[in-house]
């Protein structure tokens, strides 16, 4: 079990460093903004690309701390970003996170990990007594699984689809995170969505993917020929080959992009007035 987690790591740490680390940089450099000497709360860090990116942008008077309940996840991060001495990694959670209710951080940032936490009006008050005042948050997620995902777990991993879709996955509405997030005592500055493409070079790749971003539980011994045929049989083009660019087949995944901001008491009661 232990060996099958830590290549589920490696696999998602490949695929962290591609499209989803470039996609994480865009929102970075247009919405969280990271300033010199700000101290970062990177939840649900995963191996820690975004993280040593945020690191970069704080500077030698600032700090980053990534927090992922994946405990394989973090000892890759820490061995890939040891030399960056403004960047520690810890094992923990939303809910157990350093500095929790200390009011220490500038920016709280999460990239596509809400949707894997539960108790979210909790995640939402912990956050919010962990900023300090003036602080943000700054968090990507999705709001649902995309077809293509979905079906991936229904029809290649039956036997894990009830796990991974509604005990792992805790997906949950654009007005739901709006309600969690107000209820904590946040104003929003920001929470619209946009699309992400999913484009695979391979079958393989593509598998490889569904089992990293599960930690594993998306088992690749039971995919069997039959089931991926049926899998892919929506997908073929014109040449009877599949079609692994899911753009062209309106399978994008919405993903939302919130930001919000911890105001002054004073502030916050006149806003509510």
């Amino acid at each position: 079990m232990k060996e099958m987690q830590h290549i589920a790591a490696a696999g998602y740490q490949q695929a962290s460093s591609s499209k989803q680390k470039v996609d994480g940089e865009d929102f970075i450099q247009a919405d969280v903004c990271p300033k010199a000497g700000d101290a970062i709360l990177d939840l649900g860090c995963g191996t820690g690309e975004l993280s040593a990116y945020l690191a970069e942008l704080v500077g030698p008077e600032g700090k980053v701390i990534g927090v992922d309940p994946d405990k394989e996840r973090i000892q890759l991060a820490k061995e890939s970003h040891n030399q960056i001495e403004n960047l520690s990694f810890v094992d923990g959670s939303a809910i157990t996170f350093p500095g929790i209710g200390a009011e220490d951080y500038d920016i709280i940032f999460s990239s596509y990990a809400l949707q894997w936490m539960p108790n979210k009006q909790r995640v939402f008050s912990n956050m919010f007594s962990s900023l300090k005042v003036g602080g943000k948050i700054a968090i990507s997620y999705q709001d649902r699984l995309p077809p293509f995902e979905f079906n991936a777990y229904m029809l290649l991993n039956p036997e894990n689809a009830e796990h991974i879709c509604n005990e792992m996955y805790r997906c949950e509405s654009k007005t739901n995170i709006k309600h969690y997030c107000l209820s904590a005592g946040f104003q929003i500055v920001k929470h619209d969505h946009f699309f992400v493409p999913f484009a695979f070079e391979s079958i393989e790749s593509l598998l490889e993917w569904h089992s990293s971003t599960t930690h594993g539980v998306f088992d690749l011994s039971l995919v069997t020929e039959e089931r991926l045929q049926k899998y892919l049989a929506p997908y073929l083009g014109k040449n009877g080959k599949p079609c692994l660019d899911f753009r062209g087949i309106k399978e994008e995944s919405p993903v939302y992009k919130l930001i919000a901001v911890k105001q002054a008491t004073n502030a916050k009661e006149e806003n509510n007035g």
